[in-house]
């Protein structure tokens, strides 16, 4: 792996999607700072947007953090170190005005399938002081944007039958789209719903769910974040809107993605009540990061619909085209009023959604 690090390229094909990116979904400014935060898969495509963001004048570190030091801590670390506070990301935070993490960073987590290693995780997080939901307040409350990219990890490649350099080439597909037809799209969805009260959505795992949208403003992301947006994800390519917190009442079964430790969530909400969370696998991770959330983490936060054309369920899950999301926890920044420690997004495959009883998505497919 040594080895390979010290080849590191960046090829033409990543340069081009780097400019495109940076053209039309990355609106990074002359004169401004962006920290990239990539494991060593994914790394050259830290390398390809970096430069591409110094040709432009801002300026960039990049970092790297692999496997290996993530799973030795998880395995040799004493508990108290999972209970301190880092000094380090928080102090990029504060210097930069972007700051950049890259999911794949994590790139194969098939060592925390040991039950072993499930039970340290577990006790980890009820000790743990810092973890993305921090990061994300942290950014928040500094107004640092915060850029989520949803790039491929082993576990989704193996899913989908492919190599991870099949899998990588159509993430970078998700990058490389026409982003004028994106924000068509987004604009014929918003025109569909507004002015629309009730949103119902089913699907075939035995969703339904009812919720109100009252007068919330339904918002495209398709990479022109409105003023004062501070979180985003990369690839771009979803309509969404806060609705009332009270408002929703229903089941939703969420689709479970590969590599993760948690399966057969289910969701019900009750209106003003609190909702009910469980899983047939990996609950106590759920919990242990409910319980550690501050604010209510219990209530509808967002709705949304997947508009990406090239993005597969796999890779860019909630951007996905065709797709709907639920999200429970914070939602301030999207027009709601709950303040939380944690923002919680699940994807609802196959979905069928009317506005008012007017037939929006069927089946996973648009009728707008």
């Amino acid at each position: 792996m040594g080895s390979s690090m010290l080849r590191l390229r960046v090829s033409d094909r990543l340069r081009r999607v780097a400019r495109k990116v940076l053209d039309n979904a990355f609106p990074i400014r002359d004169g401004e700072v962006a920290v990239f935060y990539a494991g060593v898969e994914n790394l050259d495509l830290a390398y390809a947007l970096a430069g591409e963001c110094e040709v432009r004048g801002v300026e960039t570190v990049v970092l790297s953090r692999g496997d290996y030091i993530s799973r030795v801590k998880l395995e040799g670390a004493p508990l108290e170190c999972f209970a301190r506070i880092p000094k380090a990301l928080p102090a990029l935070v504060e210097v930069a005005d972007w700051f950049v993490l890259f999911r794949g960073s994590a790139f194969d987590v098939s060592f925390l399938q040991r039950p072993e290693l499930r039970r340290r995780l577990i006790e980890v997080r009820r000790v743990s002081r810092w973890s993305v939901d921090d990061l994300i307040q942290l950014c928040l409350e500094k107004k640092t944007h915060l850029v989520a990219f949803l790039d491929p990890n082993l576990q989704q490649a193996q899913a989908l039958g492919k190599s991870y350099a099949e899998v990588r080439e159509m993430f970078l597909d998700s990058l490389d789209i026409d982003y004028d037809a994106l924000t068509e799209l987004g604009e014929r969805i918003i025109d569909a719903v507004s002015g629309a009260d009730e949103i119902r959505l089913t699907c075939p795992r035995g969703s339904d769910l009812r919720l109100r949208v009252g007068d919330r403003r339904w918002m495209n992301d398709d990479g022109k974040p409105e003023p004062g947006q501070y979180l985003h994800n990369l690839p771009v390519g979803e309509v969404f809107v806060a609705p009332l917190e009270d408002s929703a009442y229903g089941v939703v079964y969420p689709t479970t993605l590969p590599g993760s430790l948690i399966d057969g969530v289910r969701i019900e909400f009750r209106g003003p009540e609190r909702a009910v969370i469980t899983a047939e696998r990996g609950e106590e991770l759920l919990k242990a990061r409910l319980e550690r959330a501050t604010g209510n983490p219990y209530c509808i936060a967002e709705f949304a619909f997947g508009t990406n054309p090239c993005a597969d369920i796999l890779l860019a899950t909630e951007k996905a085209y065709g797709t709907c999301h639920v999200a429970i926890g914070q939602n301030t920044w999207l027009g709601g009023e709950n303040e939380c420690s944690i923002h919680w997004d699940f994807l609802i495959d196959r979905p069928t959604v009317t506005a008012d009883g007017e037939p929006i998505l069927k089946d996973g497919r648009f009728l707008v």
